[in-house]
């Protein structure tokens, strides 16, 4: 049976669906659309025909340019063109032009599986190296609020834990919005709090005469850093709120601290969790009070008792959420922090839609350019051959006297080879 605590937390989840979190406008569905009309003057002929030709570039271990593969996701609108891209995403991180791949790229693909697989999304999020795919904030503020009105707490959660290692921390709205995906994580009952960090590898049984061995000159010593080796929910979710906490300018003292606290609990460090445990408001005491109840038959640390300790003893479960409390500060700063992000987000279109343009200009000038070396080399060639077929008969005289010389000196060495047997 769920708690008092976890059944008011889902029924605050079920009214925040009801309400979105981001207004409708904040998507800028309407100037992401106008791309299109830029991408027609690259003249790219038909969508399909445009991804279909980039495909072919990647076969026989050929490449496509950035611009290439940016135009082929900035063009794709349809379901069965997901999976294209995809794999063009995907070809290109794996080729020599990898570090060229275009910011506006990872938007598109990512803006594309919100509409058709935004589970894919964390697939993404999971493997970072073999699909070289981040967030920017407009973005990722769209695809956690997408998970949210979809139920999902644990993949806007993964989302927020993710924008976290990747220290994108300087955009207030996302921040608290953060905090907001965090608060509700932290509120669900305890089997639900989970994250999908995706498969891990089952280990095959390997013939020991098929293992290769390989010499390396030098090997580091393993190392757990505390940050991308993370796999626990609980302490990515636990460092995100630090991290969020310390980083958002706009929450007041007493919230901020009470974050920290919390998180420094789901992260285990309990220690910087005690001095400020005390002065925690009620409700994050109460989920505290929950994460670190003694298990059955099992001995609890000082640490977490010392916590336990400072908490007290916790009223009525009457308080007022977390989550309810970083919604309410969302709502006075939402207008004026989306209206930025919207106005640095269009501006971001523009310069992609400029940057695409100047980029393939330059790529069809170099292709007219090699196009041109190879017809100046074959005039060249063509030019040494008239001139070698001219100077024949110029230089026939030269060619005989000099035939007439070798003759000569070679009739000089059979003589005196003769004269040398005959005086043996």
């Amino acid at each position: 049976m769920l708690s008092k605590h976890a059944i008011r937390a889902l029924r605050g989840l079920h009214k925040t669906i009801r309400n979105p979190l981001l207004s409708t406008s904040f998507s800028l569905d309407a100037e992401w659309t106008a791309r299109h009309a830029a991408l027609s003057k690259l003249g790219l002929g038909g969508d399909y025909e445009w991804i279909s030709a980039v495909q072919k570039k990647f076969i026989g271990g050929g490449y496509a340019s950035a611009v290439d593969v940016d135009a082929a996701v900035c063009v794709a609108e349809q379901k069965d063109q997901v999976d294209d891209v995809i794999e063009l995403i995907y070809k290109l991180r794996h080729s020599v032009k990898a570090a060229e791949k275009l910011e506006s790229s990872e938007y598109a693909l990512v803006r594309l599986l919100l509409k058709y697989q935004p589970e894919t999304i964390l697939t993404l999020a999971n493997d970072p190296i073999n699909y070289g795919v981040f967030l920017n904030p407009h973005l990722a503020c769209i695809v956690i609020d997408h998970f949210i009105k979809a139920s999902n707490i644990q993949a806007a959660a993964r989302i927020v834990t993710w924008m976290v290692q990747q220290e994108e921390l300087d955009n207030e709205l996302l921040n608290v919005l953060g905090l907001y995906v965090c608060a509700k994580w932290a509120e669900l009952p305890g089997e639900q709090q989970t994250l999908e960090l995706g498969e891990k590898e089952e280990e095959e049984d390997v013939n020991d005469d098929d293992i290769r061995t390989f010499k390396f000159p030098y090997l580091k010593n393993e190392h757990f850093d505390e940050h991308f080796d993370l796999t626990n929910p609980h302490h990515l979710v636990g460092k995100s709120m630090m991290w969020l906490s310390r980083d958002t300018s706009s929450i007041d003292k007493d919230l901020k601290s009470s974050f920290n606290v919390l998180g420094a609990v789901l992260f285990q460090k309990l220690s910087e969790a005690l001095p400020s445990a005390s002065t925690a408001i009620p409700s994050v005491k109460r989920l505290i009070a929950e994460q670190l109840k003694p298990k059955e038959g099992e001995e609890q640390p000082d640490e977490e008792k010392k916590i336990l300790e400072a908490i007290g003893e916790i009223p009525a479960a009457n308080e007022k959420l977390l989550s309810d409390i970083i919604l309410e500060h969302l709502k006075t700063i939402q207008a004026s922090e989306e209206e930025k992000l919207c106005a640095s987000q269009t501006t971001l279109f523009a310069t992609w839609n400029e940057r695409r343009q100047e980029l393939a200009k330059s790529q069809a000038q170099k292709v007219l350019l090699r196009v041109r070396q190879d017809e100046i080399r074959a005039e060249l060639k063509q030019l040494d051959e008239q001139e070698e077929q001219m100077s024949f008969f110029k230089n026939r005289l030269a060619w005989e006297k000099r035939a007439a010389e070798n003759t000569q000196i070679e009739e000089e060495s059979k003589q005196r080879h003769k004269k040398r047997e005959a005086a043996v």
